[in-house]
C-alpha cells in the first residue's frame, strides 16, 4: 500500500513539475512572440508610410512608348524565340515566412521547363530551389531599407542574361501585396515586352513617323533605353510590394502563433489544476485511511 502510494505520488509530482515548467516556458515564448509581433507591426506601418506612387512616372513612360512604332522593327527585347526562360524569384530571409517562400518556389517549379534557369533573391528561396537540384544565380534578399542600387544590379543582370544567352523570356514571381490580410503570389512576364508598344493601327497618326518627332540616335537605342528604364521602375515597385507582403505575412503568422500558444497554455493549465486536484484527493484519502487504520489498531 505504501509503495503504491509512493509510486503514484512520484509520477504525479513529476507530471506536475513538467507541466509547471511547460507553462513557464509557454509564458516566456508568448512574451517574446508578442514583442516580435509589435516590432513587425511597427516595421510594416513605417514602410507603408514610405511607399511612393509611381503613377506619374508610369504616365510619362506610357507617353514615350506611344511615340515609337515597332511594328516593322526587330529587337531582342521584342522577340519570342523558342529558348529557355529565366525565372526571377523574390523570397525573404526574414523569419516566420517559410510558407510564403515555399509558395513562390512552388509556383515557379510548376511553370518551369527542364532547361529553364533561376535567379533567386533570398537565401531561403535559394535553399528550396537547391533542394530540387536546380542551378541558379543568387542575390541577397531585399533589405529593410530598399535601395535603388540593388534594383539596378538585378536589372542589369536580367538584361545581360537575356541578351547574352538569347533567352526566350524573363518571368518574375513575387508575393504581390493586395492588403494587410491578403498577399498573392504573382507571375509577371518582363521580357519580351512588345506589349509595351502600341500597334501601328492604334497610333493616330504614327508619332514615330511624324516629322515633328525626332528619334535619336536610333530607334534601336531608344527602345533599349526605354525598356531598361521600364524594367528598373518595375523591379523597384516589385521590391516595395514584396517587402510589404513579407512584413504583413510575418505579423499575421506571429498573431497566429500567439493565439496557438494561448490555447495550448489554457489546456496545460486545465491539466495542471486537474492534476493538483488528483494529488489532493489522493492525499485526503490516504490521511483518512491512515486514521481509520490507527483507530482500529488502538
Amino acid at each position: 500500500m505504501i509503495r503504491c502510494w509512493k509510486s503514484f505520488l512520484k509520477k504525479k509530482m513529476y507530471k506536475k513539475t513538467k507541466l509547471r515548467n511547460d507553462l513557464e516556458f509557454n509564458k516566456l515564448m508568448g512574451n517574446i512572440i508578442e514583442v516580435l509581433r509589435g516590432v513587425a507591426v511597427a516595421q510594416y506601418f513605417n514602410l507603408q508610410s514610405k511607399v511612393k506612387s509611381f503613377d506619374e512616372y508610369k504616365m510619362y513612360m506610357d507617353n514615350l512608348f506611344q511615340m515609337v512604332n515597332v511594328d516593322r522593327f526587330h529587337h531582342p527585347f521584342l522577340e519570342t524565340p523558342a529558348s529557355p526562360n529565366n525565372f526571377i524569384l523574390i523570397t525573404s530571409d526574414t523569419g516566420f515566412l517559410g510558407k510564403l517562400n515555399v509558395s513562390v518556389v512552388k509556383t515557379a517549379l510548376g511553370q518551369c521547363g527542364s532547361n529553364d534557369q533561376f535567379t533567386i533573391l533570398g537565401k531561403q528561396g535559394a535553399r528550396y530551389v537547391g533542394e530540387h537540384g536546380l542551378g541558379h544565380s543568387f542575390f541577397p534578399g531585399i533589405d529593410d531599407n530598399i535601395s535603388y542600387s540593388e534594383v539596378v544590379k538585378l536589372r542589369d543582370h536580367i538584361i545581360k542574361e537575356f541578351l547574352e544567352k538569347k533567352l526566350g523570356g524573363t518571368v518574375i514571381i513575387y508575393p504581390h501585396f493586395i492588403s494587410f490580410a491578403v498577399q498573392k503570389v504573382q507571375t509577371f512576364q518582363v521580357l519580351p515586352c512588345r506589349f509595351l508598344f502600341p500597334e501601328a493601327a492604334k497610333i493616330k497618326p504614327s508619332l514615330s513617323e511624324d516629322p515633328r518627332v525626332l528619334i535619336e540616335p536610333s530607334i534601336k537605342k531608344v527602345v533599349h533605353y526605354l525598356v531598361k528604364a521600364w524594367i528598373g521602375q518595375l523591379l523597384y515597385l516589385v521590391f516595395w510590394e514584396s517587402k510589404l507582403s513579407e512584413l504583413a505575412a510575418r505579423v499575421r503568422h506571429l498573431e497566429k502563433s500567439t493565439t496557438e500558444i494561448r490555447d495550448e497554455s489554457r489546456k496545460m493549465k486545465s491539466k495542471y489544476f486537474r492534476l493538483l486536484r488528483q494529488i489532493s484527493d489522493k492525499n485526503i484519502r490516504e490521511i483518512f485511511a491512515s486514521r481509520l487504520a490507527l483507530e482500529k489498531s488502538r
